[in-house]
């Protein structure tokens, strides 16, 4: 299990590799944060996340992103929440990696009831 204070973003990124980075922090139930680090003139093209919402914390650099046709530019401290279902894209517009932290829940429906009362019986067994 995740402790607070565990996890330090910043020892993560590699800011000497042309590919985009995709590390996971952690993973907890229906909630998982990844750090994602896209080199200068890296993008990551138009998609959709069906059943999980997003929430990017731009840590470093500057990029662009466009949700539902919005567009939207990044700097260190920006938030952007993109729910459930909803289209976007990110670019990185900057010379430096963009390093961006990225926060999924999952939503639940009704027909993932067995799997929650399955998970909460092996934890009060376990």
């Amino acid at each position: 299990m995740i402790q607070p204070g565990q996890l330090n973003i910043n020892s993560y990124v590699n800011a000497n590799t042309g590919t985009i980075q995709h590390v996971r922090l952690f993973e907890h139930e229906e909630l998982r944060a990844y750090l994602v680090v896209l080199p200068a003139g890296a993008s990551i093209a138009d998609h959709v996340h069906e059943n999980a919402h997003e929430l990017f914390d731009i840590v470093a650099g500057a990029g662009s992103m466009v949700v539902n046709g919005l567009p939207i530019e990044c700097q260190p401290g920006k938030c952007v929440f993109v729910p459930a279902g909803t289209r976007h894209s990110m670019e990185n517009t900057g010379a430096e990696p963009w390093t961006v932290r990225v926060t999924y829940q999952d939503r639940i429906y009704p027909r993932h009831i067995g799997k929650l009362l399955g998970r909460a019986l092996r934890k009060r067994l376990g």
